[in-house]
């Protein structure tokens, strides 16, 4: 990845773009790379900052250049001579001076027309002023790589074999353990979390791997944006239905194997899941992550659109790399019309949620990693249609009421996760009265509302035993029917939102859930028809 940005930068920089606009908060590193572009492209390298002006070689060339116009006539005379100049932090100075920007701008223009040099902006915001848009060329430095990551671990560890009380293993496996663990980290991060070891430890070994999980897990909740989701202990088959959905996922975990690679086969893009709220879709996200053994990232797009003016696009804009980095891996985006509700109306954004919206459009479109989106929504008419059209995801489900088939298996699942075991209730009665049978047509519980009927349940029964005579009491089927009875299924308090939501289905989504055995003798049984899974007829 590293790589192609270098080589990237060498051909704009060939080509005289004027201005540069790297998007990085790695200073230090974007400061080498550069250093080794300039050595390859015969450039001497002149950095300037707020607090120091123009240095060249390591020496200030004069403290008054720290005045950002001083520094632009000082430049000139420097750009006659192939150079390329980094500028450090400069997004506050651009933002809203007319003369600073003007300023820059024509001597962008000199640079372009008549001097070999040019102009780089290195900074960790994207603010980028109207009047220099058409000047500046965005590029983002990559986070290190896997092979770039096991340099750092070595180069940082090099400095230490052979202290007294320091034990350092270098073996081929330990950093490959530590640099697979510390991937979406920048530079100084990794030496950050390999110093923190090392003094905690007095050693850098594999049992490190997991306080550099920790440490990640903590850097990536600084972003604000990007949140690591513990997946452990979840597996498949803690889902109660959903069958058809279920094989197909199985089917894609191949698909990042070698053999699929060699044959032809393109990483998946993602999948989507529409549906009624409480029916599992979440649990989906955790539980494919665990399955497929891949490092589970929940972006929420609410909190990409928080902050100043042009943090939103730089929020994204880190969000898809630090994804990128750790692949292959899942990136979980919860209820996604929700962030996207502006999209479309830029009177009071000023097109921001638009923009976004495009960024991460094309990132769907043309990543290049392994990075699996899951996508859940609960209102379909509120997304986007170039959300939905095909090519943003591989398939689109519908994860509707649960049949009786899955009510049953929820509420086995749910009660041996209870440490109860289900031959001792009557699962038959407990699945018709959470279904259609007990609440009318089109009326069910769904998987979170069965969930809840449970422990409600458990609490009655947990009451009861403060009578003497009941004091052995345990949890029985006419406490989990009660607290079923006492429930207001969403199912019948938002049966409109759901009817058109089912209709939409039966035309535009897969159903998530299996076709019940179509036999007349199970069609209408005492006047209610079968309860069925709404979809496109699609098993796989």
């Amino acid at each position: 990845m590293l790589q192609d940005f270098v080589k990237e930068v060498e051909y704009l920089i060939r080509a005289r773009y004027s201005i540069l606009y790297i998007f990085t908060s790695e200073e230090e590193r974007a400061l080498d790379v550069f250093q080794g572009i300039g050595a390859s492209l015969n450039k001497r390298i002149v950095t300037w900052t707020a607090t120091k002006g123009l240095v060249l070689n390591g020496e200030e060339l004069d403290h008054k250049s720290t005045d950002f116009r001083i520094a632009l006539t000082m430049a000139e005379d420097l750009a006659k001579e192939p150079t390329l100049f980094l500028w450090f932090d400069l997004h506050p100075l651009l933002r809203g001076s007319h003369v600073n920007i003007r300023t820059f701008r024509e001597f962008a223009q000199k640079t372009r027309t008549g001097f070999p040099s040019n102009s780089i902006i290195i900074a960790p915001s994207l603010e980028i002023p109207v009047e220099l848009q058409h000047e500046i060329t965005i590029l983002d430095l990559p986070l290190p790589d896997l092979d770039e990551v096991k340099q750092i671990i070595r180069s940082f560890t090099d400095a230490y074999v052979g202290r007294p009380g320091v034990v350092i293993d270098q073996s081929p496996e330990v950093i490959e353990a530590l640099a697979r663990a510390a991937v979406g980290l920048g530079r100084n991060e990794i030496e950050n979390c390999l110093a923190k070891a090392l003094v905690k430890n007095r050693g850098i070994s594999a049992s490190d791997v997991s306080t550099i999980l920790e440490e990640k897990k903590q850097i990536v909740r600084k972003s604000g944006v990007l949140e690591y989701i513990s997946t452990e202990s979840l597996n498949l088959e803690q889902i109660g239905g959903l069958e058809n959905l279920k094989r197909w996922l199985l089917r894609r975990k191949a698909s990042y194997s070698e053999e699929a690679r060699q044959f032809g086969i393109q990483w998946p893009k993602g999948v989507m899941l529409v549906g009624v709220p409480g029916c599992g879709k979440s649990l989906c996200a955790k539980s494919v992550a665990a399955a497929w053994q891949m490092p589970l990232l929940r972006l929420d797009l609410g909190r990409v659109f928080a902050g100043i003016v042009g943090s939103s696009e730089a929020n994204i804009r880190s969000a898809l790399m630090m994804c990128e980095a750790v692949s292959p891996s899942i990136v979980w985006i919860d209820e996604i019309e929700k962030g996207l509700s502006g999209v479309g109306s830029g009177f009071s954004d000023g097109g921001v949620a638009t923009r976004i919206f495009g960024t991460l459009l094309t990132w769907m479109q043309e990543k290049k990693s392994p990075v699996f989106v899951f996508a859940t929504a609960n209102k379909i008419e509120q997304l986007p249609a170039e959300l939905l059209r095909k090519g943003r995801f591989d398939e689109i489900f519908f994860v509707d009421l649960p049949t009786p088939e899955e009510r049953e298996e929820i509420l086995k699942i749910h009660l041996e996760r209870l440490k109860r075991n289900p031959a001792r209730f009557d699962i038959d009665r407990l699945v018709e009265v959470s279904g259609e049978k007990y609440w009318g047509e089109g009326i069910r519980l769904t998987g979170a509302e069965i969930e809840a009927s449970l422990h409600e349940g458990l609490i009655d029964a947990f009451a009861k035993r403060s009578n003497p005579e009941e004091k052995d009491r345990d949890i029985d089927t006419e406490d989990i029917l009660l607290a079923m009875q006492r429930t207001v299924p969403l199912a019948k308090a938002r049966r409109e939102e759901i009817e058109k939501l089912r209709s939409w289905a039966k035309e535009f989504a897969v159903r998530a859930s299996l076709a019940s055995p179509a036999s007349p003798a199970n069609a209408v049984a005492d006047g209610v028809a079968r309860e069925e899974a709404v979809g496109r007829n699609i098993d796989f």
